[in-house]
């Protein structure tokens, strides 16, 4: 690092971005419109597939597949939460703000927000777009530049690091045996034509009960005479719906002192029935006490995050991550009509038969394992959480190299509250940080965009180039401009 304010801390002037989905584009664009003394700044935004906007969660074109956070929350801009409502009235295209909307479209915001924040970036700024896959990062030590291997031999030097590489791969829960006549068994439902060979005289089993299932389920049934669809899950709870109307975001006293996960649990259903009796639910508890959860999983204690993991996390994730009110209807006429069924029970084994596959299914009571045969098997039992033992071969190097540790619980790497990188050692990073869903597992609250920009712009500002600036709210795009980049 060569810039230096006027206080004599120096500043990155090459930033390396490791991911370019919605995680990294996000940090991207807070990066570009931090405020900065001291020269120029170029940014690399590297992605293995060269999609730089969307992601996973937002590069589907199917229209059944909505968001399931209304308009109005889903700014990708710190401190401007309303940034995506107003770019679509400025589209022409204004909505209610309690509209929950097409992920596809929600996509292209992403796009036309790296755009415009490019196009109206400082002068000296600089974005690279990569198409690279990142293996490993290097640290020479000495106040040398960090150095990216590349899985093609090539190396990027970088004064910081911002590594955002989206939910890590969660494996098959059951091993699919080598004899699976092709077709039969999809290991990742959003690759590129992963349903298509699926017909209507198919019996599709579907590996898992959360909202990938709903949209798989979606589109495998969007026709009348679509496949018969079976889909299993250890304890077979599906996602409940949003309600029409916003929830009432309201923060309420958590007891945090003792790190007892009892006493939080009786102040959430406190909540809740206070809320019912004034004429909400349990939604408004639920979602006020988003901005809280960081602080609130930290002060748990580490006893009491496992016991949190082992009995309550699928009955938060389904009150938390719930479905589009449009999307719930869809679900229901499917589960009502019998097109669709869901059963408790963990996949244990598959194994060939002759145009399909036979599943071995144990249930939660403990019987004995039960057989479903179907004629093809989707995985849909979500992203990885054990990241300390099953590591990606870039977090696998870096903690070869000493880098950076998994949190206390395995699940994804540790970091310091501005999301700084911990070592091997217990010492925060100044030059590498961490956003998105690596950080699940000090924060809990990782992965959604609410905490992807708070994170961006916490990172932003560290790496930034005053003392105290804040993130300034993005300018609008001219309705032809968006318009244009959409196209």
């Amino acid at each position: 690092m060569s810039a230096v304010e006027s206080n004599g801390a120096s500043l990155p002037q090459r930033i390396a971005v490791v991911g370019g989905g919605a995680a990294g584009t996000v940090a991207a664009v807070h990066l570009l419109r931090e405020p900065r003394q001291g020269g120029a700044l170029e940014i690399d935004l590297i992605d293995r597939d060269g999609g730089f906007g969307p992601g996973v969660a937002y590069r589907t074109e199917d229209p059944l597949h909505l968001l399931n956070v209304p308009a109005c929350r889903m700014g990708a801009v710190a401190g401007h939460p309303e940034h995506f409502h107003e770019w679509l009235g400025l589209r022409g295209q204004p909505v209610e703000e309690a509209a929950f909307l097409s992920r596809g479209l929600y996509g292209e915001y992403l796009r036309d927000l790296l755009a415009e924040a490019e196009r109206v970036g400082a002068p000296g700024l600089r974005l690279n777009r990569r198409r690279a896959e990142v293996v490993a990062v290097a640290d020479g030590g000495g106040g040398a530049p960090l150095e990216l291997i590349l899985a093609d031999g090539g190396r990027l030097a970088a004064d910081a690091v911002v590594l955002a590489l989206g939910p890590q791969p969660g494996g098959d829960p059951a091993s699919p045996p080598a004899g699976l006549e092709q077709g039969v068994y999809v290991a990742d439902p959003w690759a590129p034509g992963a349903l298509e060979g699926i017909g209507a005289a198919d019996s599709v089993l579907i590996v898992g009960t959360g909202l990938t299932m709903v949209d798989v389920a979606l589109s495998l049934s969007r026709s009348e005479r679509g496949p018969r669809l079976r889909a299993i899950s250890r304890h077979g709870l599906v996602p409940r719906p949003h309600r029409r109307r916003l929830t009432e975001v309201d923060p309420f006293p958590i007891p945090l002192e003792d790190g007892d996960l009892d006493a939080i649990v009786a102040a959430v259903f406190e909540r809740i029935a206070a809320v019912t009796l004034a004429g909400g639910d349990w939604r408004d508890a639920i979602d006020s006490m988003r901005p809280d959860s960081p602080a609130i999983w930290r002060s748990l204690r580490l006893e009491e995050k496992r016991r949190f993991l082992t009995g309550m996390h699928r009955l938060w994730d389904v009150h938390r991550f719930r479905m589009a009110p449009a999307v719930a209807e869809r679900f229901a006429t499917l589960t009502e009509s019998g097109r669709l069924q869901i059963e408790a029970g963990a996949a244990r084994a598959i194994e060939a038969r002759p145009g399909g596959a036979r599943v071995l299914v144990e249930a939660a009571s403990g019987e004995r394992p039960r057989a479903i045969d179907a004629d093809r098997v989707v995985n849909c039992a979500g992203a990885g959480h054990d990241l300390a033992r099953r590591p990606t071969p870039l977090i696998a190097r870096l903690f070869e190299a000493g880098l950076a540790r998994p949190d206390e619980l395995g699940i994804g790497l540790d970091v310091d509250p501005s999301g700084a990188l911990i070592d091997a050692g217990g010492r925060a990073s100044d030059r590498i940080y961490v956003v998105g869903a690596l950080r699940k597992g000090v924060e809990w609250e990782a992965i959604g965009i609410t905490e992807i920009r708070d994170q961006s712009g916490t990172v932003a500002r560290q790496l930034g180039a005053t003392q105290s600036a804040a993130v300034p709210a993005l300018s609008l795009p001219e309705p032809a401009a968006a318009i244009g980049e959409a196209a």
